[in-house]
């Protein structure tokens, strides 16, 4: 599609907008309100991209009305009709597509107390991975539904509003060659004598209508395992029969805990997991029947690394805790999202670290925390609970801060409250809410009641406030004694900058549940000290001559950015192997924000970095290697080109000893971490450090493994990959393409397709940009392949140049949500003239649910400016020196 002139565009801009504005504050009347709802469709995806169907609302209406209101977007509605008080009337159907909505008029009005509203429908599968969506996989196509947020519209007519349960009663008419789930198990399925048959499902429990579930066509079932009286089955295209059991074995164990956690029972009589080629999310919770990207879903673990099983384990047993958190109990409205999302995130990381405390899964959830404190940090972030006007806002709120954030926040309150008693709280609050609808407050209620404790005005401030707090931490000697002073103020990204806080007004400070750890050189112990900061300054005495360290933020169990004076951080950096592995992971990610924002200054962090250079915690070299990515893959060649080299031989001094000392190859009967300490090491010195005698090993290990995919072990592969691909030619590219089409598992395709993004010549790199707009790469992964590309910072500008003059089609291939993912990455291009294109295309280009993530890249070209000119200096002092 040719581009058009700006005086074009304002006229359709305008309209845009103010169907927007229309859209806003839209809810249906409170007067109607759905009882059951039965819903037959005709839908066969292999013989037509249409489908139809019929829908009869039981309603209970609160006044007589001559007007029902109910959502219907992008389809064909007809056959109106209403029963009430023994009369029946047809009715009008009358368009909002302003508000997504029809209304059904009638010439007399529908008296009060329960009606029957019959519909019939029809509309085309959708491209755009939401509503009841078409997927091809090796010649087959399959319907599959995503109705979350807002999307139940797009498939049928109905009241899609998550306060509005109803009991959902579904049969489907398809070829009998097609198997057919949604949320309930099957009642009857009657064969016809044109070759098709009718799958009718028992009626479900009351469920919003985002919970809704189908899928239609040839797939393939696995065995069944049995969680008490629930029967678990794992579904899939034909071809992945192998991948099952692991999924099966996670879903049995997260289940069981989730069950004795609750005190509850699985609330559905069966649970389907739905592996699905093409999906936006990465999973959704649809009650009793769960759909998952495939990656997340069908895993070998014989094959499968350490970090690919410990994201699909934790992506099941999230899914699974919305059982009860979302499905069970429902949000009443999409401001409180959080309360679905943040708690199953806590819950799952709880879950399978009971079940798997080997794979340490909290030092995991600490990376994931990382993404949240950053994105926090931030102007352009929003509070965990948001007042949400449209369901079209709410899938801005899919992000870190509702995730990660929100997750953290549950963590630092049932840390505060004490596990036992945090239980207890939340067992009262499902059973007093199951099967209908809650608000925040009513969590806060039964939380306060089990523990006795004010929790409404300890977590109020974190849930509806912007943003996170520093706590700045000096030791100072106060008539020989010695004291701790604390200052807390709002973390923001550019704190050198005015700290951000407007003149006048009042310091923000937050109820901080605090705890320290504290080192003894008598002892040669540890110990820790709690302390709830309430004001904005504080002392607390600091007990013992003989302390040797204060670190402050144990277990990194509050979601809160200590910053130590420099004397305490050179005491911490001399005695860092005395913290707990997931606080030598907070004090390098902590260093690095406060140097980010300008609290402190470069050279704490390298010397820090350096100590840890020989550290042998997997987890701890994870979070060094981010800010030597960073500093690495963007300052140095951005802004001291000179001294890359050095950098990259710095890295390389302090973290190569381990590459000697773990080699290439597994030992037997080697521990499992040492196996993923391998890996870090050689991401950090290989694709870090680009260390030649490293990656000309890698080269040629890859190559061997492009072959043969048992020759590699599991946990080298990406750093192999990727690295073989940096160093590669046609050739190789060739073999990653084999490699992709001939990939026996899910993480295999993924990794051989990003991989792609990692060549560093020009021709690779276009190939790469053309296979994005083909059947080579799904519309699910587009936006990653992009991002993956802008992080390359040899293919940035190509990749960039192509977006805009590929967008219309990009565009079509691209969720909204996925493509907003990509406006987050465009400011690994750092510069100021990007940053002008990249606000000019977006506004003139926009994508639903994307402004935030607009202003948010917007505002990380801005901070870059000012890091590159603060940073780049003392990086260059530092390598000088």
């Amino acid at each position: 599609m040719a581009a058009t002139s700006k005086s074009a565009k304002r006229p359709g801009s305008q309209k845009r907008r103010s169907a927007a504005r229309r859209r806003r504050g839209f809810r249906l009347s409170p007067d109607v309100r759905p009882v059951a709802m039965e819903v037959h469709l005709d839908v066969d995806p292999g013989a037509s991209d249409a489908y139809s169907g019929e829908v009869g609302l039981t309603l209970h209406l609160a006044r007589a009305t001559r007007c029902i209101e109910l959502h219907a977007c992008e389809m064909r509605v007809g056959g109106a009709s209403v029963r009430s008080a023994g009369r029946r009337q047809r009715g009008r159907i009358v368009r909002h597509p302003e508000r997504e909505t029809i209304e059904v008029v009638f010439a007399e009005p529908v008296e009060a107390g329960h009606a029957r509203l019959e519909l019939t429908f029809s509309a085309k599968l959708r491209n755009d991975l939401c509503g009841l969506y078409l997927v091809e996989s090796e010649g087959r196509r399959y319907a599959f539904s995503q109705l979350a947020a807002s999307h139940a519209r797009r498939f049928l007519p109905c009241f899609d509003e998550p306060a509005l349960k109803t009991r959902f009663r579904l049969s489907v008419t398809t070829a009998a060659s097609n198997h057919v789930i949604s949320n309930s198990p099957i009642e009857t399925e009657e064969a016809h004598e044109d070759g098709r048959k009718t799958v009718s499902f028992q009626p479900t429990p009351p469920l919003s209508t985002y919970l809704l579930a189908v899928a239609v066509g040839e797939l393939v079932q696995s065995r069944t395992v049995s969680c008490g009286p629930t029967p678990i089955s794992v579904w899939h295209v034909p071809g992945r029969e192998q991948l099952d059991d692991f999924a099966l074995d996670v879903a049995r164990q997260s289940l069981a805990r989730l069950e004795q956690w609750f005190d509850l029972p699985h609330p559905y009589p069966k649970l389907d997991l739905v592996a699905v080629p093409e999906f936006e999310f990465g999973a959704m919770e649809n009650a009793g029947a769960v759909f998952f990207r495939e990656t997340l879903l069908l895993v070998d673990p014989d094959i499968a690394s350490v970090a690919e099983q410990k994201r699909a384990a934790e992506v099941i047993a999230h899914e699974l805790a919305h059982m009860w958190y979302g499905n069970l109990v429902t949000m009443a409205w999409w401001d409180d999202l959080w309360l679905n999302e943040a708690f199953a995130t806590w819950m799952a990381f709880e879950i399978v670290d009971a079940w798997r405390p080997d794979w340490r899964l909290w030092q995991t959830f600490q990376q994931r925390r990382t993404a949240a404190f950053d994105a926090d940090a931030l102007r352009h972030t929003h509070s965990i609970h948001t007042p949400v006007a449209s369901a079209e806002e709410a899938t801005e709120n899919f992000d870190l801060i509702t995730y990660e954030k929100g997750a953290s926040v549950v963590r630092m309150l049932a840390g505060h409250l004490g596990a036992e008693t945090f239980q207890r709280g939340v067992r009262l609050y499902v059973r007093r809410h199951r099967e209908s609808n809650a608000v925040a407050a009513d969590l806060w209620n039964a939380l306060g009641e089990v523990s006795g404790q004010p929790v409404d005005r300890l977590v109020r401030p974190w849930l509806e406030r912007e943003g996170h707090p520093v706590v700045h931490i000096t030791r100072r000697e106060r008539d020989g004694l010695g004291v701790v002073e604390l200052r807390q103020e709002r973390m923001r990204t550019t704190a050198a900058a005015g700290r951000g806080r407007e003149p006048g007004a009042a310091p923000e400070r937050w109820p901080i549940p605090m705890t320290g750890r504290i080192g003894t050189a008598v002892s040669g112990s540890t110990r820790e000290v709690a302390h709830l900061l309430t004001r904005v300054r504080e002392r607390i005495p600091a007990r013992g001559a003989d302390l040797t360290f204060l670190y402050g933020n144990a277990h990194e169990r509050g979601f809160y950015r200590p910053h130590h004076d420099d004397a305490l951080l050179e005491d911490l950096i001399a005695e860092v192997d005395s913290l707990e592995p997931i606080e030598r992971q907070g004090l390098v990610d902590h260093q690095w924000a406060l140097v980010r924002s300008g609290h402190a200054p470069l050279a704490g962090l390298l010397s820090l970095a350096a100590r840890l250079g020989a550290d042998h915690d997997p987890d701890v070299l994870a979070a060094a290697s981010v800010p030597l990515l960073s500093l690495c893959q963007r300052l140095a060649p951005d802004a001291a080109p000179d001294h890359e080299a050095r950098l990259r031989a710095w890295v390389e001094v302090y973290y190569g000893a381990q590459v000697d000392e773990l080699g290439w190859t597994p030992r037997r009967r080697e521990e499992a971490r040492t196996g993923q300490r391998r890996a870090e090491i050689l991401r950090i010195v290989g694709v870090i450090g680009e260390a030649s005698e490293v990656q000309s090993e890698a080269e040629l290990r890859g190559l061997a493994y492009l072959e043969d995919r048992r020759s590699l072990a599991p946990d080298l592969a990406d750093a192999v990959v990727t690295m073989t691909a940096m160093r590669g030619g046609a050739p190789v590219y060739d073999a990653c393409l084999r490699a992709l089409h001939e990939a026996a598992t899910p993480q295999e395709q993924k990794r051989f397709l990003l991989a792609l993004a990692d060549f560093r010549r020009e021709e690779l790199i276009d190939r790469t940009l053309d296979l994005c707009l083909g059947d080579e790469v799904g519309a699910q992964d587009v936006a990653f392949v992009l991002m993956r590309l802008l992080d390359n910072r040899h293919a940035r500008e190509r990749t960039w140049s192509f977006v805009r003059r590929r967008w219309g089609s990009l565009r079509r291939r691209m969720p909204a949500l996925l493509g907003a993912r990509l406006i987050g990455a465009t400011p690994a291009l750092l510069s100021r003239e990007h940053r002008r294109e990249v606000a000019r295309f977006f506004r003139e280009h926009p994508l639903p649910a994307s402004d935030r993530a607009l202003r948010q890249a917007l505002e990380r070209f801005d901070w870059y400016a000012g890091f590159r000119k603060r940073v780049a200096p003392q990086l260059v002092d530092y390598l000088s020196g």
